[in-house]
């Protein structure tokens, strides 16, 4: 794309949104000393997100970040299952959704493939504040997947975010919207695409938290229906350093999954 080095240039001095799972930041001041976070994960989906046929996909997200005062910069690295037809790709990028794209020109013969996803650099700031706090971001996906597997596009996409929250008591309502410019690969005709989630956060316990959010999203492809679905999940703190969570989504639209189940691990150095 033409402005690709341009927006590259805002999105690393802007910075993402939220990521896929709701993680509402504290509004006061951080500690100024960097922190590592590595963290993984297992996420499951199955549905036929509009296209007639069963698509199911399981992935395996690795991530490393670094967060210092209201910075956070990270890199994320999935590994892939598709058990789909052959017409469907998945990787669609975007910040709160977009699973899949329908290419007409491949053959729709059902296929298994698996191998490397594509890497997501992103970055996100969250404005000090002890009233209302607000979180801008940004993300670039690298198109790293193979895309002649159908596990990407092969172009890179640029999206940008911001979510707002406000603590209640042990409610923290939040709301958030994404905006996804889309690589232009060869034989595919994609669009950009809006995207928005609203929820809450409750504090379940000193060391557990639960969400619960609504998610909208726009799909890339004009041959795939747009996303709508409910997540839900609960955060636990193992120790200071060490966290579990684990989630869980419906879909509410022919565009989203039927279903999807995941679990992830987070470590937190110094």
């Amino acid at each position: 794309m033409r402005n690709s080095l341009c927006l590259l240039g805002l999105i690393l001095a802007a910075a993402p949104a939220a990521a896929s799972q709701p993680e509402v930041r504290s509004t006061a001041a951080e500690p100024s000393s960097a922190a590592i976070v590595i963290s993984s994960g297992v996420e499951y989906e199955e549905g036929d997100f509009g296209t007639g046929q069963r698509v199911k996909t399981t992935s395996i997200q690795s991530s490393i970040g670094v967060r210092k005062g209201q910075v956070q910069v990270y890199a994320t690295l999935p590994y892939v299952r598709v058990d789909a037809p052959g017409n469907v790709v998945t990787g669609g990028g975007g910040l709160l959704g977009l699973p899949i794209i329908v290419d007409p020109d491949r053959p729709a013969t059902r296929n298994r493939r698996e191998g490397l996803g594509d890497m997501k650099l992103g970055a996100e700031y969250t404005v000090p504040s002890r009233s209302v706090g607000l979180t801008v971001s940004g993300q670039v996906k690298v198109p790293t997947a193979s895309a002649s597997k159908g596990l990407g596009t092969g172009k890179a996409d640029y999206a940008l975010g911001a979510e707002l929250s406000k603590t209640l008591s042990t409610v923290t309502p939040f709301a958030g919207v994404g905006y996804t410019i889309s690589g232009d690969p060869k034989d595919l005709d994609l669009r950009n695409s809006l995207s928005a989630r609203a929820g809450a956060a409750v504090q379940m316990g000193p060391q557990v938290r639960g969400h619960v959010s609504y998610g909208y999203a726009q799909s890339l492809s004009h041959l795939v229906p747009n996303e709508q679905q409910v997540t839900g999940g609960i955060n636990a703190n193992v120790s200071q350093r060490v966290g579990l969570g684990v989630y869980g989504s419906a879909g509410l639209s022919e565009g989203a999954p039927d279903m999807g189940l995941g679990v992830h691990i987070r470590f937190r150095g110094r």
